[in-house]
């Protein structure tokens, strides 16, 4: 029950009491309570079984009827991460008004538009988290890209090769929150590496970290599009290639799965398009040498 009420965006009593009601108006027990955990009763399993086949034909009618030529959505909800969002966002968005009457955007980090992509607060998301564990979505592949290191510009010119270990002992280290899966993933590289940060400014957002590299107060990991976020801050940086071993992020389209039908993958495309757009304008011009590690689609 709480981890329905929590899946659902609702109370625990309030998902109870929905049960109850559901007895009550078919007439038979659905779940044996005498047992822990609760299982389904005879009826239950009947009751679940037969709710899988209809909401499966329903959500095909619905994605039958979306794709009837070219119609237009009255609304779209979509969440973009936030390196994705200042960047490839405004572009994207403008694609979409093709086929979407009114648009929600929400930016935020993985987890959180993860979460309500499931509550079905929002429809689409972009984000670095696949999902792979859960069920009942699909996931398009935009962009493949490798993390670098980014220095203050008076740090890169006094210390020649940068080396992972020097910089963990002798310079403060700027990271996004442990909260976001790129903060996540840096941490679990450094781990790897056996690279022992010292001091540490965490954030959730790009703009804070190349604020703090910029004015000189540590050094950090990030991307070439978290790069192009912080582009005005790009004349006191350097940007490097990451030392030791690799590491790159993956960028993807989810939606649930069959609710919306070829809508995903138009968005994935049009995603797609106006990241490697992003890439020739952009990463080629402040770091050619990491956009060609760049994989779009």
């Amino acid at each position: 029950m709480t981890a329905a009420a929590e899946q659902l965006g609702m109370s625990q009593p309030a998902v109870t009491k929905t049960i109850r009601k559901l007895e009550n108006d078919l007439g038979a027990p659905l779940l044996e309570r005498r047992v822990r955990p609760f299982r389904p009763t005879q009826a239950g399993q009947e009751l679940l079984e037969r709710a899988h086949e209809l909401l499966a034909q329903a959500e095909a009618l619905q994605a039958s009827v979306r794709d009837i030529g070219d119609a237009t959505l009255p609304t779209v909800r979509i969440g973009l991460i936030d390196s994705f969002a200042a960047t490839a966002g405004p572009g994207l968005i403008r694609a979409m008004r093709d086929y979407a009457k009114n648009m929600t955007v929400w930016s935020g980090i993985s987890p959180n538009l993860g979460d309500d992509l499931i509550r079905r607060k929002l429809d689409f998301i972009v984000s670095t988290d696949p999902m792979t564990s859960l069920g009942g979505v699909e996931r398009h592949i935009i962009m493949q890209e490798p993390f670098l290191l980014v220095l203050p510009e008076r740090m890169a010119r006094s210390i020649g090769e940068p080396d992972l270990n020097s910089l963990a002992q002798n310079h403060p280290f700027v990271g996004y929150s442990v909260r976001s899966l790129i903060g996540e993933q840096i941490e679990t590289h450094l781990t790897r590496e056996d690279i022992n940060v010292g001091e540490t400014l965490q954030f959730d957002g790009t703009e804070a970290v190349f604020a703090m590299v910029s004015a000189g107060l540590g050094w950090a990991i990030t991307t070439p599009l978290c790069l192009t976020h912080g582009f005005a801050h790009m004349p006191s940086l350097s940007a490097l290639p990451l030392p030791g071993r690799s590491l790159s992020r993956t960028l993807y389209l989810v939606a649930r799965e069959g609710e919306f039908g070829k809508l995903p993958k138009r968005i994935a495309t049009d995603a797609r398009r106006i990241a490697q757009e992003l890439v020739e304008t952009r990463v080629k011009t402040i770091a050619p040498w990491a956009a060609k590690e760049i994989s779009v689609g």
